[in-house]
Protein backbone atom coordinates (compact mmCIF):
# COMPACT_ATOMS: atom_id res chain seq x y z
CA UNK A 1 0.00 0.00 0.00
CA UNK A 2 1.34 3.29 -0.60
CA UNK A 3 1.98 5.63 2.08
CA UNK A 4 -0.57 8.36 3.01
CA UNK A 5 -3.44 5.60 1.99
CA UNK A 6 -5.39 4.26 5.14
CA UNK A 7 -5.98 0.84 4.99
CA UNK A 8 -7.97 -1.25 3.09
CA UNK A 9 -11.03 -2.71 4.63
CA UNK A 10 -10.66 -6.25 4.29
CA UNK A 11 -13.67 -8.23 3.16
CA UNK A 12 -14.97 -10.21 6.09
CA UNK A 13 -15.46 -14.08 6.68
CA UNK A 14 -16.70 -14.93 3.28
CA UNK A 15 -14.09 -16.27 0.61
CA UNK A 16 -16.36 -17.27 -1.93
CA UNK A 17 -17.47 -13.76 -1.98
CA UNK A 18 -13.60 -12.56 -2.24
CA UNK A 19 -12.80 -14.86 -4.89
CA UNK A 20 -16.62 -13.60 -6.66
CA UNK A 21 -15.16 -9.94 -6.45
CA UNK A 22 -11.76 -10.86 -7.83
CA UNK A 23 -13.10 -12.61 -11.06
CA UNK A 24 -13.90 -10.43 -14.28
CA UNK A 25 -16.95 -11.70 -16.77
CA UNK A 26 -14.80 -12.52 -18.70
CA UNK A 27 -14.35 -16.02 -16.99
CA UNK A 28 -17.96 -16.88 -15.80
CA UNK A 29 -20.12 -19.28 -17.84
CA UNK A 30 -22.72 -18.13 -19.37
CA UNK A 31 -26.37 -18.48 -17.25
CA UNK A 32 -24.71 -19.69 -14.07
CA UNK A 33 -27.09 -19.69 -10.83
CA UNK A 34 -26.62 -16.72 -8.59
CA UNK A 35 -25.84 -16.95 -5.66
CA UNK A 36 -28.23 -17.02 -2.85
CA UNK A 37 -26.75 -15.08 -0.65
CA UNK A 38 -25.92 -11.91 -2.47
CA UNK A 39 -26.60 -12.41 -6.39
CA UNK A 40 -23.78 -12.08 -8.56
CA UNK A 41 -20.87 -9.22 -9.36
CA UNK A 42 -23.15 -7.63 -11.52
CA UNK A 43 -25.53 -6.95 -8.27
CA UNK A 44 -22.73 -5.50 -6.36
CA UNK A 45 -21.27 -3.19 -8.64
CA UNK A 46 -24.74 -1.38 -9.20
CA UNK A 47 -25.42 -1.63 -4.95
CA UNK A 48 -21.42 -0.43 -5.05
CA UNK A 49 -22.52 1.97 -7.40
CA UNK A 50 -25.19 3.97 -5.22
CA UNK A 51 -23.07 3.38 -2.30
CA UNK A 52 -20.29 4.87 -2.91
CA UNK A 53 -21.93 7.68 -3.94
CA UNK A 54 -23.44 8.17 -0.95
CA UNK A 55 -20.38 7.67 1.43
CA UNK A 56 -18.98 10.96 -1.29
CA UNK A 57 -21.89 12.86 -1.05
CA UNK A 58 -21.99 12.49 3.20
CA UNK A 59 -18.39 13.45 3.39
CA UNK A 60 -18.70 16.44 1.75
CA UNK A 61 -22.45 17.34 2.93
CA UNK A 62 -21.12 17.26 6.71
CA UNK A 63 -18.01 20.04 5.91
CA UNK A 64 -17.83 22.44 8.17
CA UNK A 65 -18.61 25.57 7.14
CA UNK A 66 -21.46 23.86 5.31
CA UNK A 67 -20.87 23.50 1.48
CA UNK A 68 -23.77 24.67 -0.60
CA UNK A 69 -25.24 21.75 -3.05
CA UNK A 70 -23.73 22.71 -6.37
CA UNK A 71 -20.38 22.52 -4.16
CA UNK A 72 -21.31 19.17 -2.80
CA UNK A 73 -22.08 17.77 -6.07
CA UNK A 74 -19.19 19.54 -7.84
CA UNK A 75 -16.70 18.46 -5.39
CA UNK A 76 -18.34 14.32 -5.26
CA UNK A 77 -17.88 14.42 -8.89
CA UNK A 78 -14.14 15.39 -8.71
CA UNK A 79 -13.34 12.86 -5.49
CA UNK A 80 -14.84 10.14 -7.66
CA UNK A 81 -13.01 10.99 -10.82
CA UNK A 82 -11.77 8.06 -13.07
CA UNK A 83 -8.31 9.17 -12.55
CA UNK A 84 -8.71 8.85 -8.45
CA UNK A 85 -10.27 5.56 -8.75
CA UNK A 86 -7.43 4.60 -10.76
CA UNK A 87 -4.59 5.66 -8.39
CA UNK A 88 -6.72 3.76 -5.38
CA UNK A 89 -6.85 0.99 -6.97
CA UNK A 90 -3.26 0.96 -7.43
CA UNK A 91 -2.05 2.71 -4.25
CA UNK A 92 -4.02 -1.31 -2.96
CA UNK A 93 -2.63 -3.10 -5.85
CA UNK A 94 -6.40 -4.33 -6.48
CA UNK A 95 -5.96 -4.89 -9.92
CA UNK A 96 -2.82 -7.23 -9.74
CA UNK A 97 -5.58 -9.02 -8.27
CA UNK A 98 -8.23 -9.30 -10.82
CA UNK A 99 -7.93 -12.65 -12.47
CA UNK A 100 -9.64 -12.14 -16.28
CA UNK A 101 -9.82 -14.13 -19.27
CA UNK A 102 -6.04 -13.43 -21.40
CA UNK A 103 -8.66 -11.69 -24.48
CA UNK A 104 -9.69 -8.99 -22.05
CA UNK A 105 -6.05 -7.73 -21.66
CA UNK A 106 -6.59 -4.45 -22.78
CA UNK A 107 -10.06 -3.78 -21.51
CA UNK A 108 -9.85 -4.42 -17.89
CA UNK A 109 -7.60 -1.33 -17.84
CA UNK A 110 -10.07 0.87 -19.17
CA UNK A 111 -12.31 3.53 -16.72
CA UNK A 112 -15.09 1.65 -16.91
CA UNK A 113 -13.75 -1.38 -16.07
CA UNK A 114 -12.04 0.14 -13.25
CA UNK A 115 -15.01 1.77 -11.87
CA UNK A 116 -16.83 -1.25 -12.05
CA UNK A 117 -14.14 -3.14 -10.13
CA UNK A 118 -14.12 -0.64 -7.43
CA UNK A 119 -18.41 -0.42 -7.15
CA UNK A 120 -17.95 -4.52 -6.80
CA UNK A 121 -15.30 -4.25 -3.77
CA UNK A 122 -17.58 -1.35 -2.17
CA UNK A 123 -21.17 -3.35 -2.59
CA UNK A 124 -19.21 -6.81 -1.26
CA UNK A 125 -17.53 -4.72 1.70
CA UNK A 126 -20.95 -3.02 2.57
CA UNK A 127 -23.13 -6.31 2.86
CA UNK A 128 -20.25 -8.14 5.04
CA UNK A 129 -18.82 -5.14 6.93
CA UNK A 130 -21.72 -2.20 6.74
CA UNK A 131 -21.74 1.63 6.27
CA UNK A 132 -20.11 2.74 8.73
CA UNK A 133 -16.99 0.70 7.61
CA UNK A 134 -16.80 2.32 3.99
CA UNK A 135 -18.01 5.71 5.52
CA UNK A 136 -14.50 6.22 7.36
CA UNK A 137 -12.85 4.51 4.64
CA UNK A 138 -13.96 6.94 1.40
CA UNK A 139 -13.48 9.78 3.56
CA UNK A 140 -10.09 9.29 4.72
CA UNK A 141 -9.49 8.36 1.17
CA UNK A 142 -10.77 11.81 -0.45
CA UNK A 143 -9.28 13.94 2.74
CA UNK A 144 -6.35 11.67 5.39
CA UNK A 145 -6.95 14.39 7.37
CA UNK A 146 -10.95 14.19 8.14
CA UNK A 147 -12.38 13.40 11.62
CA UNK A 148 -14.22 10.10 11.26
CA UNK A 149 -18.17 10.83 10.62
CA UNK A 150 -20.75 8.25 10.10
CA UNK A 151 -24.39 8.34 9.99
CA UNK A 152 -26.63 7.35 11.82
CA UNK A 153 -29.47 4.87 10.57
CA UNK A 154 -31.20 5.08 13.60
CA UNK A 155 -32.28 9.10 13.50
CA UNK A 156 -34.91 8.53 10.59
CA UNK A 157 -37.07 6.21 12.66
CA UNK A 158 -36.20 8.63 16.17
CA UNK A 159 -38.71 11.37 17.22
CA UNK A 160 -38.02 14.73 16.55
CA UNK A 161 -35.61 13.95 13.69
CA UNK A 162 -35.43 17.03 11.75
CA UNK A 163 -33.65 15.79 8.59
CA UNK A 164 -29.91 16.49 9.90
CA UNK A 165 -28.16 12.88 10.05
CA UNK A 166 -26.09 12.77 13.07
CA UNK A 167 -22.47 12.85 13.10
CA UNK A 168 -21.78 10.06 15.80
CA UNK A 169 -18.93 10.46 18.34
CA UNK A 170 -18.57 7.71 20.87
CA UNK A 171 -19.40 9.18 24.21
CA UNK A 172 -17.21 9.77 27.74
CA UNK A 173 -18.09 7.58 30.45
CA UNK A 174 -17.03 9.03 34.29
CA UNK A 175 -13.75 7.82 35.50
CA UNK A 176 -12.39 6.43 32.33
CA UNK A 177 -9.64 7.94 29.86
CA UNK A 178 -10.72 9.61 26.95
CA UNK A 179 -12.22 7.36 24.01
CA UNK A 180 -12.00 4.36 26.39
CA UNK A 181 -15.36 2.53 26.04
CA UNK A 182 -17.25 1.35 29.03
CA UNK A 183 -16.48 -2.35 30.43
CA UNK A 184 -18.08 -5.47 28.95
CA UNK A 185 -19.86 -7.81 31.20
CA UNK A 186 -18.77 -11.17 31.57
CA UNK A 187 -19.45 -13.91 28.76
CA UNK A 188 -18.82 -17.13 28.21
CA UNK A 189 -19.58 -18.48 24.96
CA UNK A 190 -21.79 -21.29 24.32
CA UNK A 191 -23.91 -23.31 21.54
CA UNK A 192 -25.99 -20.66 19.72
CA UNK A 193 -29.58 -20.78 20.80
CA UNK A 194 -32.66 -20.03 18.73
CA UNK A 195 -35.16 -18.80 21.53
CA UNK A 196 -34.40 -15.41 21.20
CA UNK A 197 -37.03 -13.12 23.01
CA UNK A 198 -39.78 -11.32 21.09
CA UNK A 199 -38.31 -7.98 22.06
CA UNK A 200 -34.59 -9.58 21.02
CA UNK A 201 -36.05 -10.74 17.60
CA UNK A 202 -36.90 -7.12 16.82
CA UNK A 203 -33.08 -6.27 17.02
CA UNK A 204 -31.60 -5.59 13.63
CA UNK A 205 -27.81 -5.65 12.80
CA UNK A 206 -27.82 -1.88 12.08
CA UNK A 207 -28.96 -0.97 15.72
CA UNK A 208 -26.21 -3.43 17.42
CA UNK A 209 -23.41 -2.01 15.14
CA UNK A 210 -24.88 1.30 15.56
CA UNK A 211 -25.51 0.97 19.47
CA UNK A 212 -21.44 -0.63 19.58
CA UNK A 213 -19.90 2.08 17.63
CA UNK A 214 -22.06 4.82 19.57
CA UNK A 215 -20.41 3.29 22.78
CA UNK A 216 -16.99 2.91 21.48
CA UNK A 217 -16.70 -0.83 20.58
CA UNK A 218 -15.31 -2.55 17.49
CA UNK A 219 -17.60 -4.81 16.28
CA UNK A 220 -16.03 -7.88 14.21
CA UNK A 221 -17.77 -10.55 12.44
CA UNK A 222 -15.53 -13.77 12.47
CA UNK A 223 -17.11 -16.64 10.19
CA UNK A 224 -16.83 -19.70 9.14
CA UNK A 225 -18.49 -22.13 6.59
CA UNK A 226 -18.59 -26.01 6.46
CA UNK A 227 -20.22 -28.39 4.29
CA UNK A 228 -20.85 -28.81 0.38
CA UNK A 229 -20.64 -25.35 -1.34
CA UNK A 230 -24.18 -25.63 -2.91
CA UNK A 231 -25.49 -26.30 0.64
CA UNK A 232 -23.46 -24.62 3.03
CA UNK A 233 -23.53 -24.37 7.06
CA UNK A 234 -22.37 -20.65 8.24
CA UNK A 235 -21.75 -20.27 11.59
CA UNK A 236 -20.91 -16.70 12.73
CA UNK A 237 -19.38 -14.79 15.55
CA UNK A 238 -20.58 -11.40 17.05
CA UNK A 239 -17.17 -9.98 19.03
CA UNK A 240 -16.95 -6.83 20.79
CA UNK A 241 -13.47 -5.30 20.98
CA UNK A 242 -12.55 -9.02 19.98
CA UNK A 243 -14.23 -10.90 22.77
CA UNK A 244 -17.53 -13.01 21.38
CA UNK A 245 -20.93 -12.08 22.99
CA UNK A 246 -22.87 -13.68 20.04
CA UNK A 247 -22.80 -17.12 17.74
CA UNK A 248 -25.42 -17.94 14.89
CA UNK A 249 -25.45 -20.58 12.76
CA UNK A 250 -27.69 -20.55 9.35
CA UNK A 251 -27.52 -21.98 5.76
CA UNK A 252 -26.10 -18.05 4.85
CA UNK A 253 -23.61 -16.11 6.24
CA UNK A 254 -26.32 -12.94 6.46
CA UNK A 255 -28.86 -15.10 8.35
CA UNK A 256 -25.78 -16.33 10.84
CA UNK A 257 -24.68 -12.94 11.28
CA UNK A 258 -27.67 -11.51 12.30
CA UNK A 259 -28.63 -14.25 14.68
CA UNK A 260 -25.23 -13.82 15.95
CA UNK A 261 -25.47 -10.08 16.47
CA UNK A 262 -29.04 -9.89 18.39
CA UNK A 263 -27.32 -12.70 20.79
CA UNK A 264 -24.53 -10.69 21.03
CA UNK A 265 -27.22 -7.87 22.12
CA UNK A 266 -29.19 -10.13 24.81
CA UNK A 267 -26.19 -11.18 26.23
CA UNK A 268 -24.61 -7.95 26.87
CA UNK A 269 -28.07 -6.90 28.06
CA UNK A 270 -28.75 -3.88 26.23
Amino acid sequence: MMAGFPPLPKIEGDLDLVLDVYTHNSLRFGGAPMNDDYGDTDRLAELGCKILELAVTFHFYSKKPMLNSAEISEKSKQATSDENLARWLDAYALRQKLRFAPSEKDSVGSPAEIRRFFHTYIGALHIRNGMQTIQAWISQLIDPEAEPTYMDPLAVQSPGYQGQPAVQQPPQYPGQPAGAPPPLPTYQPSSPSNNGSPQTNLVSLALVNQTAMQRGYVVTYPAEQEGQSHQPTWTVRCCFNGQEYGRGIGRSQKIAKEEAARQAWQNIGW
